[in-house]
C-alpha cells in the first residue's frame, strides 16, 4: 500500500517548510539552544499565533482547525526536520490526547493549548502513589518541554492523569540533546483527573517521535549525498566513489524501509478519524504498528547521522556543523524510545509471536 500526503497534507507541508527556512536557521538554533528555557521563543510564537499550528487537532468548535493525527504528523515532521527548538510535538500529542477524551477537564484546557497560551507534556517515567482522594506523590524524570508546560498528562498503570504544573515542582535536566530541553517532576499529593488510556496515548507519541526520526533521517541523507558530490578529492567529486556510492545506497534503503513503517502506523493511527465502512481495516494493530515504527525509524536515525559524521570527513566531527546536532538527537530519541530489545519483546507479544 502506497501512503500519499493529501493536497491539504502537501500545502501544510510547503507553508512549514516556507516557515522553517526562515526561523529555523542555523544562527537561531544554536541561539535557542544556550538560551535559559532552551526554546525559540519567537518562532514559539509565530507558529502558535500566525499559524495556528497548535490548533491542529483542536475541535472547531472550541476554536481549532478540526484537522486530525495525520496533519499533526506533518508539523512535527517538517519541524524535526530542522531541529526548530520549541514544545510543539510535545504540547501537540497533549492536544491529540485531550481532543479525544470526554473528560471536562479537556474542554477546558483544549482552547488554551490550542493557541499556544498553554503548553502541555506528556510523562512516561514516573514513580508515583495514588492518594485516597486520587492525588499523586512520586517523581517523573525525562520530562520532554516539562520546564515550560503547563499541564502534565502522566502516565500510571492504564490511566493517563492530567496534573497542572502549578501542583507540580519541575526541575530542569542537563540532556544530551541541547535542542529538546527536558525535565524531572516531584509531586507532592498533586490533585490529579484521568483523561484516557496510557496505551494509546503511548501510541501515539511513539509515532510522532518515529515520524520525527524519519524526517531527521531524510535531511542527514540529502545533506551528505549533496555534499559528496560537490566535495572533490583526486581531481573528482568523493561521491563519484564506489566504496560510498554503496554506503549511500544503503543508508537510502534504511530510510525507504523506516519511511514504510511510519507511513503504516501514521495512516493505523489516523485510520478512525476519516474511516468509511467500506475502507479495509488494518491488519496489523496500532498497538504493534507503534513500537515498530518507532524501533525502525530510531534505529535508522541514529545509524545515517553517524554515517554523516564519517562521510563529511573532518568537518563532519566539528562544533560548527550540524551533523553532531543530529546525531544527539537520534541518540536520545532512541534512548527515550525504549531499548531495542524490549521494543522487539513488545511487538512480538503484541503480535502473538511470543508469550
Amino acid at each position: 500500500m502506497e501512503f500519499f500526503d493529501t493536497p491539504e497534507q502537501e500545502a501544510l507541508r510547503d507553508a512549514l517548510r516556507s516557515f522553517t527556512r526562515k526561523h529555523a536557521t542555523p544562527e537561531r538554533v544554536r541561539a535557542a539552544m544556550a538560551s535559559q528555557t532552551g526554546i525559540d521563543e519567537a518562532a514559539w510564537k509565530s507558529l502558535s499565533n500566525d499559524l495556528g499550528l497548535l490548533g491542529l487537532a483542536v475541535p472547531e468548535s472550541v476554536g481549532g482547525a478540526g484537522a486530525g493525527f495525520a496533519e499533526v504528523t506533518v508539523a512535527v515532521e517538517e519541524l524535526g526536520r530542522v531541529l526548530l527548538p520549541s514544545p510543539y510535538a510535545s504540547s501537540a500529542l497533549v492536544v491529540l490526547l485531550l481532543a479525544e477524551s470526554v473528560a471536562p477537564l479537556a474542554e477546558e484546557l483544549l482552547p488554551g493549548l490550542a493557541d499556544g497560551s498553554l503548553v502541555g507534556a506528556p510523562a512516561w517515567h514516573a514513580d508515583l502513589s495514588v492518594g485516597a482522594d486520587g492525588s499523586l506523590t512520586g517523581t517523573a524524570g525525562n520530562v520532554v518541554d516539562g520546564a515550560a508546560a503547563d499541564v502534565f498528562l502522566i502516565a500510571m498503570g492504564r490511566d493517563l492523569l492530567a496534573v497542572r504544573a502549578s501542583a507540580v515542582t519541575v526541575t530542569p535536566q542537563p540532556t544530551l540533546d541541547q535542542t529538546r530541553p527536558q525535565a524531572s517532576l516531584r509531586l507532592d499529593a498533586a490533585p490529579a483527573v484521568r483523561v484516557g488510556e496510557s496505551a494509546r496515548a503511548l501510541a501515539l507519541h511513539r509515532v510522532l517521535t518515529a515520524a520525527e526520526c524519519l524526517a531527521g533521517a531524510e535531511h542527514c541523507l540529502d545533506v551528505t549525498v549533496g555534499y559528496l558530490k560537490t566535495r572533490e578529492q583526486f581531481g573528482r567529486p568523493i561521491g563519484s566513489f564506489q566504496a560510498l556510492k554503496h554506503r549511500c545506497a544503503d543508508l537510502a534503503v534504511e530510510v525507504a524501509a523506516a519511511r514504510s513503517a511510519v507511513r503504516a502506523a501514521v495512516w493505523t493511527a489516523a485510520l478512525p478519524e476519516h474511516a468509511h465502512p467500506e475502507q479495509a481495516r488494518p491488519e496489523v494493530s496500532l498497538a504493534a504498528l507503534a513500537p515498530l515504527a518507532a524501533l525502525v525509524a530510531s534505529r535508522t536515525f541514529t545509524r545515517v547521522t553517524g554515517e554523516m559524521i564519517q562521510l563529511h570527513g573532518g568537518i563532519g566531527f566539528t562544533w560548527e556543523h550540524e551533523a553532531h546536532l543530529y546525531f544527539k538527537r537520534a541518540k536520545s530519541s532512541q534512548l527515550l524510545l525504549g531499548s531495542d530489545t524490549a521494543l522487539r519483546a513488545e511487538i512480538g507479544r503484541v503480535a502473538g509471536l511470543l508469550r
